[in-house]
């Protein structure tokens, strides 16, 4: 049941990274037109490097359910069954710890901005922790993600990365 609800929240923020893409070929596109008509639009620039920003951190998640992240098994296909596990296990409690840390900063990144009401130093001015909250909100789905295959291994089940790496190969 949980796990339905974490699969919909992925896609639903992989589907919100696309989002941000096709913005970021938007801004481009109107920036290239509008540069033939002699004008500019006011911090399109700046518009579209947080779309990438949000585009990569709200596809962390998703990308890792869905087994697109790079993997190196150089080393751990010449493992036996059980030392991948624990080799596995090991990697997937130290990314937790790491990413962890990561989205408590970023989060905390975010809080501080929205406390201190830092604003934007482009040419149009906004609350400069809306882009920031798809970082901390990226990196704890990021998190989650991470910690559901860890606690799947745990209980002797294939991480989701891994399933769903082998229905897109068939």
């Amino acid at each position: 049941m949980f796990s339905k609800f974490l699969d919909r929240l992925f896609t639903w923020s992989g589907y919100l990274a696309g989002v941000f893409l096709v913005t970021i070929a938007v801004l481009v596109v109107a920036q290239i037109v509008a540069r033939l008509m002699n004008t500019q639009i006011p911090s399109a620039d700046e518009f579209a490097g947080y779309s990438l920003a949000a585009s990569s951190f709200l596809g962390l998640a998703y990308s890792f359910r869905s087994g697109s992240h790079i993997r190196v098994t150089l080393l751990t296909g010449r493992l036996s069954s059980k030392a991948q596990r624990v080799t596995l296990l090991l990697v997937l409690a130290y990314a937790v710890i790491m990413i962890a840390i990561w989205a408590y900063n970023s989060i905390g990144l975010v809080w501080e901005s929205y406390t201190f009401k830092e604003m934007s130093t482009g040419i149009v001015k906004y609350p400069i922790w809306i882009p920031q909250l798809s970082m901390g909100i990226g990196v704890t789905l990021f998190c989650l993600a991470i910690l559901e295959d860890l606690v799947n291994v745990i209980r002797d089940k294939v991480p989701n990365f891994e399933k769903n790496k082998e229905q897109m190969v068939d």
